[in-house]
């Protein structure tokens, strides 16, 4: 399977096709989102990414979850590049489930962050995956193949 995903890659690569900017647009709204709470008074920083994403007919749907590391860079230095992580600093882990439309435009998403140490965070994560559930269905309820038909038939004659 590694060298068949190897391969796919390798021939995007010569067709210059980019894979989907859709993940990167995901990350940046987890973070957004994150950091736009008025708990959080410091920037955080990827540390990894876990991300799938899967075509539907009605638009992709994109899973990410994403391990932050405090900064020590302040919230309104966001945009700084050169914030190191805090010796000591917090840790939080974001489930994050969005559904776009083929424009790119979000029909549905569910953002949660927060500490894996928190007693509740099984709890959370199996709530987050149900609300994730419910974003993949977005829109798809009015995809049902053959429930539109149109044909053109011959015109009446009148007798």
């Amino acid at each position: 399977m590694k060298p068949l995903l190897v391969l796919c890659w390798g021939l995007l690569a010569l067709a210059g096709v980019s894979p989907s900017p859709l993940p990167s647009r995901a990350l940046e709204m987890v973070l957004d989102d994150f950091h736009n709470k008025s708990h959080v008074k410091f920037v955080f920083k990827k540390q990894t990414m876990t991300e799938s994403m899967e075509e539907l007919p009605m638009g992709t749907f994109v899973h990410l979850e994403v391990d932050l590391l405090q900064t020590v860079c302040w919230k309104r230095q966001r945009g700084m590049q050169n914030c190191g992580v805090k010796a000591g600093g917090r840790r939080q882990k974001c489930l994050a489930c969005f559904k776009f439309d083929s424009s790119g435009n979000v029909l549905d998403q569910s953002v949660r962050c927060l500490s894996e140490q928190v007693p509740i965070f099984q709890e959370v994560k199996r709530r987050q995956a149900q609300e994730c559930e419910q974003v993949k269905q977005a829109g798809e309820e009015h995809y049902r193949p053959g429930l539109f038909a149109f044909s053109k038939g011959l015109p009446v004659s009148p007798e």
